[in-house]
């Protein structure tokens, strides 16, 4: 029974060759973009998840309320991890993790610039269980001056793995000796290079200072310095582990505060390690975030592309119902049940699916190099190669193959054998109006993706092109050597050659680039009845020069002068976004003090964008500082850009032999801010695109249908004088009326979803009619082009031929 199910269904593909290669074709292209999609979803889904017991590890974050002035963390104070230690017995291990600046590191008189490095306690690997591919994980970091590379430095700077055990390593100041490497984890918020020993910084911190100095300063409990890292003898203690957090605040934290008069509310929760890829909207993480939402809308395509691609078996298989009638019939009449006729007819969708469930394997390998571009990740075949991916093949092979082939199973084992054998009527059912809601439904979502691909784009290029309050063209960033005081002490004279150049127009020193996340300190300011007031404000340390160069212009005041000497440690600048939060209707002479830096506001700063559009500006205290600022910017001149970069580079090597030249373009580093936007606007575009391809495809399948069984109807009205503008109309009118509905269906859902989806941002583009009615437009010509292709063909087609049967 079964092998003769099988030759039926073969010779089926056989016969009807167009209608197959349409299924197998519309099937394919929604399954290999189904699978591209959940391979990015899968990525997002794992990360930290290769850690052993990852389910346990915790991270520790802060919150801290300054006089209504929320602030969240993902930092933790200084002082938690020893009473951690000391103080809370669920805890099993804790280690602190703290972000290093760029070092410079030598190989052969050669300066290379490393980045993705971190101090870390020697009890970190075993918190966060990195593979160590050589050293002891338990004992790798408890000496001075000893660093964990990965694998890819270890190659570099050693040649190998087992070469680079034990041997030195030659940073700009110090030399750390190798004491183990690590594999380092792709899907992990942790982007390490290499950890060095944090009992380095912390000697580095010590020194020249008094013991009381550094007891003082190990006890502040709102210096939030250290990323802390928890794993617990069971996870049965987290509720414990929790309440003993809130305990420590309370004990000590709290009198803390009291004690050095800051009026402040702080709690520490807990953030399994596991958690934050996905939620993370927290001040100073460590890595740019994913955003569970994208995931969630994503996936959500993913679903309706393989519902569209179903779609059209369903609306072809129905369609072509009347030329399977007889054979139903006469399977009834010799004796099959009806279970048996559905078992065939599911057994031929599965068939269908598989055959294009390959060709979709082989479409998702061709497609991989466009897809890892788009999405910056490196998938490879191997990516197929696991049980998890097995299984998701399998999940899509009987899903589309019963959801696709259910409805017409149903449909075509209903026929009565007396109704399909009698007579040469068609058998009638309720299957033409399924047809047309489906056709709605598939262009009802692709509509509704590609008005949301017209709306990020929209919002994207708004984003780019709005007036931030300050000009990021044409401006070159040069990350300074932070450690060589040497070459710092140098910096003055070579600004000064550098605008000897007509190209270079002017330039400055910042320690903060607008489009990253600024440090925000606590302070006293004074209030506008005089009164001391405890505020925790963004701050930019700027060089005397910047806001010129940066284009900011001043509402009131003037900006910091080298003339006037009190500008270096007794003068600040507020924005008005400041100005206006702590509540100064006169702000010029007002007091700030911050740490030992008392200071006086001399101007107010026109309100500028300094970080992303999604979040409205906030309050902002420009604070001067002329040498030690991490970067060097300059103007320059859009003609001859290329020889000005060169000459900025022959210049740094004089500056700088020691420290290889690292530049970007503000504008660029300002806009990496919207790359999940970027990501969004692609993957919706092509989705959107293959979307309309795969309804067509149905489209097409079903108009050809319609014409070959009005092939008579079509020669009647040619011998009756009609012509061929009159007989295509006449086919299109139908599923024009159909793309229609779908428009106003789809308008009013992409509205809502879109309008949700701009809440994200504190600036946002209208959502102009003319942006919905273009995409319907578009639709809708696509759509009757389509299927006038087959009408007009049958109207082209010789009435004599058509009639000569009859």
């Amino acid at each position: 029974m079964l092998r003769n199910y099988l030759k039926i269904a073969w010779r089926n593909l056989l016969r009807h060759k167009a209608y197959s290669f349409i299924n197998i074709i519309g099937l394919a292209t929604g399954i290999s973009a189904c699978l591209l999609i959940f391979l990015y979803v899968g990525h997002e889904l794992t990360y930290e998840r290769n850690f052993a017991d990852a389910e346990h590890i915790y991270r520790v974050v802060s919150r801290v309320n300054f006089h209504g002035n929320n602030d969240l963390f993902s930092l933790s104070p200084k002082p938690l991890a020893d009473h951690l230690r000391r103080e809370v017995p669920e805890v099993k291990k804790v280690a602190r993790l703290a972000p290093s600046s760029k070092q410079t590191i030598w190989k052969d008189q050669v300066p290379f610039l490393e980045d993705k490095l971190f101090f870390a306690d020697s009890t970190f690997f075993q918190v966060v269980p990195y593979t160590f591919l050589a050293g002891n994980p338990e004992n790798a970091l408890k000496a001075p001056r000893t660093i964990v590379i990965s694998a890819e430095l270890a190659q570099k700077y050693f040649g190998g793995t087992e070469q680079a055990l034990g041997k030195p390593l030659q940073f700009s100041k110090n030399q750390y000796t190798v004491t183990g490497i690590f594999q380092p984890e792709k899907h992990s918020h942790l982007e390490a290079d290499a950890f060095l020993s944090m009992v380095t910084r912390e000697e580095a911190e010590r020194a020249g200072k008094d013991a009381e100095t550094i007891a003082q300063e190990q006890n502040e409990w709102i210096y939030f310095a250290y990323y802390t890292y928890v794993t617990l003898h069971s996870p049965a203690a987290l509720p414990t582990f929790e309440q003993k957090l809130a305990d420590l605040v309370q004990q000590r934290a709290v009198p803390w505060m009291k004690e050095n008069q800051i009026t402040a509310s702080m709690e520490l929760t807990v953030q399994p390690i596991t958690d934050i890829h996905l939620n993370n909207d927290f001040q100073t993480d460590l890595s740019p975030s994913g955003n569970r939402a994208y995931v969630y809308i994503f996936s959500l395509v993913a679903v309706f592309i393989l519902l569209i691609a179903c779609i059209n078996y369903m609306n072809l298989a129905t369609a072509r119902s009347v030329n399977r009638s007889r054979e139903v019939g006469l399977r009834k009449v010799v004796g099959a049940h009806r279970s048996q006729i559905m078992g065939q007819f599911l057994g031929e969708s599965i068939l269908i699916t598989l055959l294009a469930l390959i060709l979709a394997l082989a479409m998702v390998e061709l497609s991989l190099p466009l897809f890892n571009q788009l999405t910056g990740n490196e998938f490879a075949l191997s990516s197929f190669l696991n049980l998890n991916f097995g299984l998701l093949v399998l999940a899509i092979l009987l899903f589309v193959g019963l959801v696709a082939g259910s409805y017409p199973a149903f449909f075509l084992s209903g026929f009565k054998p007396v109704d399909v054998l009698k007579s040469d009527k068609s058998p009638r059912g309720s299957n033409a109006w399924l047809r047309r809601s489906l056709v709605v439904l598939q262009f009802t979502i692709s509509l509704v993706l590609i008005i949301g691909t017209a709306v990020v784009y929209s919002q994207l290029q708004f984003l780019k092109n709005k007036n931030l309050g300050f000009n990021k063209e044409q401006v070159v960033a040069i990350e300074m050597p932070k450690a060589d005081s040497t070459t710092l002490g140098k910096l003055p004279v070579v600004m000064q050659e550098l605008t000897q150049n007509p190209d270079v127009l002017q330039v400055a020193t910042l320690n903060d680039i607008p489009g990253e996340k600024l440090s925000r300190l606590l302070m006293l300011v004074e209030d506008e009845n005089g009164a001391e007031i405890d505020k925790t404000m963004n701050v930019m340390f700027v060089s005397y020069n910047a806001l010129e160069l940066m284009g900011i212009d001043l509402k009131e005041g003037r900006t910091f002068q080298k003339g006037i000497p009190t500008d270096a440690k007794g003068a600040v600048i507020v924005n008005e976004a400041g100005a206006k939060w702590l509540g100064w209707k006169n702000p010029i002479g007002k007091r700030v003090q911050v740490t030992d830096y008392d200071a006086q506001v001399i101007g107010v700063a026109k309100n500028f964008n300094y970080t992303s559009l999604h979040k409205p500006i906030e309050p902002l205290m420009i604070v001067p500082v002329p040498e030690g600022n991490r970067f060097l910017l300059a103007r320059i001149s859009p003609e001859n850009a290329q020889n000005t970069l060169t000459f900025l580079e022959q210049k740094w090597k004089a500056f700088a032999p020691k420290h290889p030249m690292e530049y970007f373009f503000l504008d660029d580093y300002f806009n990496r801010q919207y790359q999940a936007e970027e990501k969004m606007l692609t993957v919706f575009g092509y989705f959107a695109g293959l979307t309309i391809l795969i309804a067509c495809l149905g489209l097409f399948g079903l108009a050809s249908f319609t014409a070959e069984q009005r092939t008579k109807e079509i020669g009647i009205r040619k011998v009756l004088g009609s012509t061929v503008v009159e007989i295509v109309l006449l086919l299109s009118k139908d599923f024009a009326l159909l793309v229609l509905l779908a428009i106003l269906i789809a308008s009013p859902v992409a509205w809502y979803g879109m309008k949700n989806w701009l809440q994200d941002f504190a600036y946002q583009v209208n959502l102009s009619p003319w942006l919905f009615f273009s995409a319907g437009l578009a639709s809708l010509v696509i759509a009757v082009a389509t299927v006038s292709f087959q009408a007009a063909k049958a109207a082209l087609l010789d009435p004599v031929k058509s009639l000569r049967s009859e």
